[in-house]
């Protein structure tokens, strides 16, 4: 049990070393979608009626190509998430499985230990 217990702590030891590190933050893929552009000016107070209506065809034409940025936006961001969310479910089953075989193996310790005792 003893050279178990120094195991433990040694190996935690280690870890939080590693843990200190710094590690950089993960870099971001670029985006595939088209690039989210400034919306136009609106009109003056002083506009002519003709101003007026450029300014909303302009508005119309940038607000259609914003619209379809936004939904590439969104469903980028939608595969990112299911890809975080099953790597988060190799992760959980991973850990489990790694806690059921600790216990397993501190189990067989026990267990040679108490044998070990008896004699």
């Amino acid at each position: 049990m003893k050279l178990f217990a120094t195991f433990v702590i040694l190996t935690a030891l280690g870890a939080g070393a590693a843990f200190a590190q710094d590690t950089p933050a993960p870099t971001v893929p670029p985006s595939t979608c088209p690039a989210i552009v400034q919306a136009p000016a609106a009109w003056t107070a002083t506009a002519s009626q003709q101003d007026m209506q450029a300014a909303v065809a302009r508005y119309e034409t940038w607000r259609a190509q914003a619209e379809t940025t936004m939904q590439c936006r969104a469903a980028e961001v939608n595969a990112l998430n299911a890809q975080t969310r099953a790597r988060r479910a190799e992760y959980d089953a991973a850990l489990a499985d790694n806690q059921a075989r600790a216990a397993a193996f501190q189990a067989q310790i026990e267990a040679a230990q108490a044998r070990r005792n008896r004699r």
